[in-house]
């Protein structure tokens, strides 16, 4: 369970993010000096924030395949601080790990293990990580051999096919992005660094962008611009005046304005005022499979023999408010497979 030695030290632990870094590190180190690491504990280190949907549902995939084990947090939040602090973060992400001295730790998406792979690979710890859409080999995480984990490649590819099903008249569509660290690895890997490409004989092309006025411009003018949906990959970057803006802001807005049907890549970005629907990537599944790999190295296989894997994935997801609202009707062939939310 998320929990260790008694309910006023999981307090303590699990709610770092809300203290400056000077007294989250000299209110950790207090604690730890008043109470002996837990043999079961393990530190989860996330690149981003408790409440992201994304990583709630990672922390639960972990915890349905670990659940002896208890469970230390620390948020980089790398969505919502600017990339100046980045490498402070990190820095106190590893001072608590060594105060904890657990017994491993789990890396969540590519933020936490680019800036700390360097300090986990050169100590005694073991280390998971997941959701990582970087090449860990152009990265160097791959040479450290007490790192191992789960990598992330959505299904661009087979959620456009998917959703032709739906949509057969589409042939042109946009997929929006934001312009993080994660983005980048995700268009470099699977799109090559391009802006335009053609998947199953649908025009794609792609826009990446932080400034909230070019994302607002973009969706209003979709229509006019005469693409025939838009896909929501990765939102959770975007500032206005240096403010940075909610993703459930982002979210809802988009669904709202949009004169063309919204999809997505992802689970969490789909429901009732959000996007239709798609064939999608979960967190709980990335960590599921970083759980199990966890588990064999608790067990005492050494992270060098276990190799980088894609999980299996990949669910239809659609929400019934606006598969209504769009006057959308799900195919036999779909039905049969797709998973309906509110």
């Amino acid at each position: 369970m998320f929990a260790s030695q008694n309910q006023i030290l999981t307090f303590l632990k699990t709610r770092l993010m809300i203290f400056a870094d000077y007294w989250v590190k000299l209110l950790f180190l207090l604690v730890a000096s008043f109470a002996n690491a837990d043999e079961n504990d393990i530190v989860i280190i996330e690149s981003y924030h408790s409440t992201y949907q994304w990583s709630i549902a990672y922390r639960q995939g972990i915890l349905n395949v670990l659940p002896e084990y208890n469970f230390i947090t620390f948020q980089m939040d790398t969505k919502r601080l600017p990339e100046a602090s980045f490498v402070k973060r990190a820095q106190l992400a590893w001072d608590i790990i060594q105060a904890t001295n657990p017994k491993l730790i789990i890396l969540g998406d590519d933020n936490a293990l680019k800036y700390l792979a360097s300090y986990i690979g050169q100590s005694k710890f073991n280390a998971v990580y997941l959701g990582i859409n970087s090449n860990p080999r152009k990265t160097g995480s791959y040479k450290y051999k007490n790192i191992t984990g789960v990598l992330e490649r959505p299904l661009y590819r087979r959620s456009i096919a998917e959703i032709k099903k739906l949509l057969p008249k589409m042939k042109r569509v946009l997929i929006l992005f934001d312009d993080s660290i994660t983005a980048d690895f995700a268009i470099e890997e699977f799109f090559q660094n391009q802006k335009a490409l053609t998947i199953d004989g649908v025009n794609v092309q792609l826009f990446q962008s932080n400034i909230l006025e070019e994302w607002q411009q973009t969706v209003l003018e979709a229509k006019s611009m005469h693409y025939d949906a838009l896909w929501l990959g990765l939102y959770h970057t975007v500032f206005d005046n240096k403010q940075h803006i909610s993703e459930a802001k982002i979210l809802e807005w988009v669904s709202q304005k949009s004169k063309v049907p919204v999809l997505a890549f992802w689970d969490f970005s789909i429901g009732k005022g959000k996007a239709i629907g798609g064939f999608v990537m979960t967190g709980e599944s990335q960590g599921q499979a970083a759980g199990y790999i966890a588990k064999k190295i608790l067990n005492g296989t050494s992270p060098s023999e276990i190799l980088p894997m894609i999980p299996k994935h990949g669910k239809l997801i659609f929400s019934q408010a606006e598969l209504k609202r769009w006057n959308l009707s799900l195919p036999a062939e779909m039905g049969f497979d797709a998973t309906l939310v509110k």
